[in-house]
């Protein structure tokens, strides 16, 4: 695991979380590893969503919450304390994947570079989860949050 990588990531979670969500996080314990585990496997049943990125770099962001947690994070994020739109839900947490994501990128690329950030999408049951560069597990008082940092530089075309 990349240690750059992972204290960038924890600090772009910790970021969102304090700034959209009003969550206050804490560190926990490092997650389970990610190569090869199912959604199923993930903490108490866990919703997972993932944020595809190219640009000097490619791969993948993924963050996964306990179900409980999408309602606090959607009734934080939109100042609603009532949704109960399971879609509304969801589509918090895929805003908060895409902030995450868009957040951390430049901590690790650099300021200046460029990325296109595919629409998040949330992974199916028993979808397998790729192993990540950087994975860390933040603690809030609704739950624990995974997140996950594949990143793959692409090498340069023609370069010598």
């Amino acid at each position: 695991m990349n240690q750059a990588w992972a204290s960038a990531l924890t600090q772009s979670v910790y970021q969102v979380f304090e700034g959209l969500c009003f969550m206050l996080p804490q560190p926990s314990v490092p997650p389970p590893g990610t190569n090869g585990v199912a959604l199923a496997d993930l903490p108490r049943g866990s919703v997972a969503v993932a944020v595809e990125f190219i640009g000097p770099a490619e791969g993948t962001l993924w963050i996964s919450v306990a179900p409980s947690m999408l309602a606090p994070i959607a009734s934080a994020m939109l100042g609603d304390d009532d949704v109960e739109s399971e879609t509304v839900q969801q589509d918090a947490l895929r805003e908060l994947a895409n902030i995450v994501c868009g957040n951390v990128l430049p901590l690790i690329a650099g300021g200046q570079a460029v990325f296109d950030l595919m629409s998040p999408r949330i992974l199916a049951l028993g979808e397998e989860l790729p192993s990540g560069d950087a994975n860390v597990r933040v603690a809030l008082e609704e739950g624990e949050v995974d997140a996950s940092l594949r990143f793959r530089v692409l090498s340069k075309k023609g370069a010598a």
